[in-house]
């Protein structure tokens, strides 16, 4: 049996929109500008032009970044993930371009505070798919996505789900064909999480809870951003 494809973006659409802030991370340089990733849209890339960074490199030439490219080269320096303005996206060819320099800090704020709730949500969801050996994708085609749609931000229900499974993941549904007593298809709705993804996710919603609350001091990033509590 083919081993499950964990790699998935963590929203529906498959581009970010324009005008919208988003998470990156450098990963090199280019002639033109740095070339980052999207961590929320699976790692795509976009490009930054050097007139959109917060500061062009300065007493270095364009030829002579481009030669050192590489991001184990001391002369580029790795970006930590960090917010940016998409300015336009031409999802034909799959160029997205982004800015650094227009981020406002009010939206900078806004931006982490999503991707700490969407990282949150994206862990809980690759392990749901990963024990029961199923696309990540499908997982989020079945729970994650419909649970945006609904409240917002997948991460709103995680408690909810975790107190009361049942009434948030039953009203999930999907729809499916019959065949009616006159031998035509009929549409019906039914409810589109099985039982078994159900007690994985409730699961796994549970353990992620007793472990951030015991090892809550520990965690590698701000505590307060993965508080339950803070970021709702």
């Amino acid at each position: 049996m083919a081993s499950p494809n964990l790699e998935c973006r963590m929203y529906e659409s498959k581009f970010p929109k324009a005008e919208t802030v988003v998470m990156v991370q450098t990963t090199e340089s280019s002639e033109m500008g740095t070339i980052v990733s999207l961590v929320e849209y699976n790692n795509i890339n976009g490009l930054i032009f050097f007139t959109e960074t917060d500061s062009r490199p300065q007493r270095r030439s364009i030829s002579s970044l481009f030669k050192c490219r590489s991001l184990s080269s001391p002369a580029f320096k790795v970006e930590p993930f960090e917010p940016a303005l998409v300015l336009r996206v031409n999802s034909e060819k799959g160029c997205i371009y982004l800015s650094k320099r227009e981020v406002k800090e009010e939206d900078a704020k806004v931006c982490k505070k999503q991707y700490y709730k969407s990282m949150l949500v994206h862990f809980i969801m690759r392990n749901v798919a990963k024990t029961l050996s199923i696309d990540l994708e499908d997982i989020y085609t079945t729970i994650g996505w419909p649970l945006y749609r609904k409240y917002g931000h997948a991460f709103n229900a995680l408690k909810l789900i975790a107190n009361d499974p049942n009434s948030i993941l039953d009203s999930i549904t999907k729809e499916v064909k019959e065949v009616g007593p006159d031998g035509e298809e009929v549409p019906k709705m039914v409810p589109a999480v099985t039982e078994e993804m159900k007690d994985v996710l409730v699961k796994k919603i549970r353990d992620f809870l007793d472990i951030m609350g015991a090892f809550h001091a520990l965690l590698p990033m701000d505590p307060a951003a993965f508080s339950f509590k803070d970021l709702v």
